[in-house]
């Protein structure tokens, strides 16, 4: 870089707010200062930049099932908003095991990772007693338990209430639902907003709720077998994700039911193979990538100013209505 800023006649700081993009450097310098670099080769030395700046200049994305595919878009929009600022992502998969969470979440700890970004919904129990960890540590998607976490999440409860909604609207009244994890808020927040609408449409005598512990493929299989030996098929049934909506029809035509003829389906989440499963899922569309790219923003604005107040950002959510609902069977039949 000295050897730059003699090249160019200028300061050696001058080279360093240049390569930086700094306002300070007039465009001019600026040019003057890129086109040596270019002639000479230099590369700036990223990990001495982020040294000096005491900065591991990566930030640790930690999710349950990096196999799920709910998370590729919510991580594109966080390697996106990222890499414009110098750094990059590191991806941990817990399996569900708090023991490996707990592992991966140490980075923050021994300096590998300047933040986290909790997919998981939950805070791992290593990182609670570290200092001023609620300005390193971001949830996306799923809000964890603890009030002074920061997230960026949609409102699950009335997602929810609006799937419900719309299934009471076609005429159904025998609605369940197929929920995730009790331990956690999200799911948590989705069974409340099923219940919720069902008693707002006077069918609390009606709900029917079978939780498990995962929100699948597998895990809608296990409810819905759950379900059906607990009662008699309901006429529509809400999913909490729509993997677990796939793995619920799955079994339901296994027994022989025909989709949305006997039963019709709702899920949640509007992933990629949702508008190409047959029947094409109606589900509750939530925009990951904008959820990732504004929950990564804030885990930067975070670390730059550890003044900062934590905040927690509600987006909105829309249903996409398609065949598994049966909207378009009731439909003709009102014709």
């Amino acid at each position: 870089m000295a050897d730059i800023a003699r090249l160019a006649d200028v300061d050696v700081s001058t080279v360093s707010r240049a390569l930086a993009d700094s306002s300070r450097v007039t465009d001019e310098t600026k040019q003057r200062i890129r086109k040596i670099v270019e002639e000479t080769g230099y590369i700036v030395n990223h990990g001495a930049r982020m040294l000096r700046n005491q900065m591991a200049g990566r930030v640790l994305v930690i999710l349950p099932n990096i196999a799920a595919t709910f998370f590729p878009e919510v991580i594109l929009g966080i390697e996106e908003t990222v890499y414009r600022e110098g750094m990059s992502v590191i991806i941990g998969s817990t399996q569900y095991d708090r023991a490996r969470e707990d592992e991966l979440a140490r980075q923050l700890l021994n300096g590998a990772a300047d933040g986290i970004i909790l997919l998981n919904g939950h805070l791992p129990d290593v990182i609670r007693g570290f200092p001023g960890f609620e300005q390193r540590v971001v949830a996306v998607s799923r809000a964890t338990e603890e009030d002074n976490v920061p997230y960026v999440n949609i409102d699950n409860e009335k997602a929810i209430e609006t799937a419900v909604a719309h299934l009471i609207g076609l005429g159904y009244s025998d609605i369940a639902h197929l929920g995730g994890p009790r331990t956690s808020p999200t799911f948590v927040a989705r069974i409340n907003g099923y219940e919720k609408a069902m008693a707002t449409a006077g069918l609390v005598d009606r709900v029917r709720v079978e939780a498990v512990e995962r929100f699948n493929i597998d895990g809608g299989q296990i409810a819905m077998e759950q379900l059906l030996k607990n009662g008699a098929p309901p006429e529509a049934v809400v999913c909490a994700s729509d993997e677990m909506a796939m793995g619920a029809i799955r079994y339901a035509r296994k027994k022989g039911w025909h989709i949305p003829q006997d039963i019709a389906f709702v899920g949640f989440d509007d992933i990629p193979f949702a508008a190409v499963y047959e029947p094409a899922l109606t589900t509750v569309r939530t925009p990951r990538r904008m959820m990732g790219e504004l929950g990564a923003q804030m885990l930067l604005k975070n670390l730059k100013n550890p003044s900062a107040k934590p905040k927690k950002v509600v987006v909105g959510h829309e249903l996409i209505i398609r065949e598994s609902c049966g909207a378009e069977l009731v439909a003709r039949q009102r014709k």
